[in-house]
């Protein structure tokens, strides 16, 4: 028996005019977090422990999100950060200390809206997509019909050979 030949698979050729492919960045994000964080520690520890209990669900929707671009975190986060803010400049407003932020934390109605709100950012990310798919339903439908008409006129102009394929 002959051995098998290493057969090396072709690279792809690459496009003059491909978009080089963005790399890195994560380390400057993370740095970023981190000196927030540690700022948040030192001079605010009672507003980063609130806001760290409030954007739970964020942290959640971050871990479970695997698609590409991570939309569900980004619309999450956001509506999460939303409810979150107020109580937190609050706390900040009225003097953080950690007494105040437990005080906030144990409160049904601060985490029913900080919690509410990232439940509105799911409701986004599930119902968007069928919202955007009656939508463009909508549109097509509207396009085919504008469409018909036009072929009609064109039959009446011209006469019923316009629409018989040409032989060429």
């Amino acid at each position: 028996m002959a051995p098998a030949k290493n057969k090396a698979k072709a690279a792809p050729a690459k496009s003059a005019n491909a978009a080089p492919v963005k790399k890195g960045g994560g380390a400057y994000l993370f740095m970023l977090v981190g000196v927030i964080f540690l700022g948040l520690m030192v001079f605010a520890a009672p507003a980063l422990v609130l806001f760290v209990v409030g954007c739970t669900p964020a942290m959640v929707a971050f871990v479970i999100d695997r698609e590409p671009g991570r939309n569900a975190t980004l619309a999450v986060t956001a509506a999460n950060v939303a409810g979150v803010a107020p109580f937190v400049v609050e706390l900040l407003m009225k003097g953080a200390t950690m007494t105040r932020a437990v005080a906030m934390i144990s409160d049904v109605f601060v985490i029913a809206v900080m919690f509410g709100t990232a439940g509105i950012g799911w409701l986004l990310v599930l119902g968007m997509p069928k919202v955007a798919a009656v939508y463009i339903e909508v549109t097509n439908e509207t396009k085919i019909k504008m469409m018909r008409r036009e072929q009609q006129r064109l039959v009446e102009e011209w006469g019923a050979g316009i629409k018989a394929p040409s032989k060429g």
